[in-house]
């Protein structure tokens, strides 16, 4: 059977629990207070995602599908909302859609005409 760390960590029920941490001090360069821990477990809210998305430059973090941030910025009359209960769905479940989790890999040759993988640079 998992431990409660283990739980805690990977899933479980890790916004409910506080874990005693102390046994970790050894290898800690840094504990944070009580008063820290606790702030860190508070929910997200609707304000800090919208600041959040916000923040991240116009032209950074494109998704696959291209969108950066400056579209769900000039968009967040429209799709503020949905975005913001996917976010804080996450935060309160720990799942995410497979399709927010998804990646793409550029293979930029670095020669004319590459023949094995060797031959890209991975962008």
């Amino acid at each position: 059977m998992p431990s409660p760390l283990h739980q805690t960590l990977l899933g479980g029920e890790r916004r409910n629990r506080v874990i005693d941490l102390c046994y970790l001090r050894l290898w800690a360069r840094h504990i944070i207070s009580e008063a820290e821990a606790l702030i860190l477990v508070q929910p997200v809210t609707p304000d800090e995602i919208k600041q959040t998305v916000f923040d991240i430059d116009e032209v950074k973090a494109p998704g696959p599908d291209g969108y950066s941030s400056g579209f769900f910025k000039a968009a967040w009359p429209i799709v503020g909302e949905e975005v913001t209960r996917a976010i804080m769905e996450f935060f309160m479940t720990g799942r995410l859609l497979k399709q927010v989790n998804s990646t793409l890999i550029s293979l930029i040759p670095k020669v004319t005409t590459p023949t094995v993988v060797a031959e890209f640079f991975f962008g």
